[in-house]
């Protein structure tokens, strides 16, 4: 299982945001689930503010401490880093696209998780008797449980490879597909399956919306040279596809740039030779640290670029 990011957001990231974060670190140790970090941030703090005085009280009563905590300001870097981002009210998810609207799909309310006869907002408790602090943490607690009960399914999502071709690249298409099975892959087949009239762009248009909106981590496309295929992509908002001739290439994509769709020549890549930079590519983890802005940049480009 893949490593899986979720970021919670309110406003001055001192109460609801600090709350949830802490509840969430517990039930994770609680039910022993790896593989995911959990960060929370502000849209109108300076940064720096410890937890009010109570929230920390409301945790202390669960055995939640967060005596720790202090505030951090929502960036852009921090949205890049985040799969998941959860918010309190819907102005925290209009900040959040406001601020990169390629992370649309990947921002949500937490009320969305939460029992159906909850409200979808988690109001602010601040300023209020501890009494609001308590019924805004177990609100929290309900949702979050129904964030845990859905992340099996989230993480399945985020670790399955959608792999698509063109006509010309279905043969070394298939034996990609085949191969990622055989290794214990999950793999989605986003055609041609060679019994249909292709379009060029479909297979494009499909794993990149997947892959651009952040409903999953990886995607693969394999053309006559793979050069079309890699310039259509990088049309998309969200994508990030490189072009690898080599093994070599596949790991600095991953290493330097986060590329999330590998992109292949079907007639200028040995078939064994595919296969090694595919297992490289996958197997290649991003270099950059959790504030690193050399991703951040190409969605800020996105941003300045996109006639908003």
């Amino acid at each position: 299982m893949g490593r899986f990011r979720l970021l919670i957001v309110c406003t001055g990231n001192s109460c609801r945001s600090a709350m949830a974060e802490g509840l969430l670190r517990r039930m994770l140790r609680e039910g022993k689930i790896e593989g995911v970090q959990v960060r929370s941030a502000g849209t109108m703090t300076g940064g720096g503010s410890p937890a009010s005085e109570g929230a920390q009280a409301a945790c202390r009563e669960v055995e939640v401490d967060l005596s720790g905590h202090r505030s951090t300001h929502l960036t852009h870097e921090l949205i890049s880093w985040a799969d998941l981002i959860l918010c309190m009210e819907n102005h925290h998810v209009a900040h959040v696209i406001d601020l990169v609207p390629t992370a649309s799909t990947k921002t949500h309310l937490l009320g969305e998780f939460g029992p159906p006869e909850e409200p979808l907002e988690v109001p602010d408790p601040v300023g209020l008797p501890l009494s609001y602090y308590r019924k805004c943490r177990d609100h929290l607690f309900d949702c979050l449980k129904g964030v845990l009960k859905q992340l099996p399914q989230l993480q399945e999502r985020w670790d399955t490879i959608f792999i698509g071709s063109d006509d010309a690249g279905l043969a070394l298409k298939q034996r990609i597909l085949a191969h990622l099975q055989e290794s214990g892959r999950k793999v989605v087949d986003c055609g041609p399956t060679g019994s249909e009239a292709v379009d060029d762009l479909g297979a494009v248009i499909d794993v990149g919306r997947r892959i651009g909106g952040r409903l999953a981590q990886f995607g693969i496309l394999i053309g006559v040279t793979g050069i079309g295929m890699s310039i259509a992509a990088n049309k998309i908002p969200g994508v990030r596809a490189a072009l690898c001739p080599s093994a070599c290439h596949a790991a600095l994509s991953r290493e330097l740039h986060n590329a999330n769709i590998l992109c292949l020549g079907a007639t200028t890549t040995e078939e064994s030779v595919a296969l090694e930079i595919v297992d490289r590519w996958l197997a290649t983890p991003y270099q950059g640290g959790e504030d690193d802005a050399r991703v951040a940049v190409f969605e800020k480009l996105e941003y300045e670029f996109s006639g908003r």
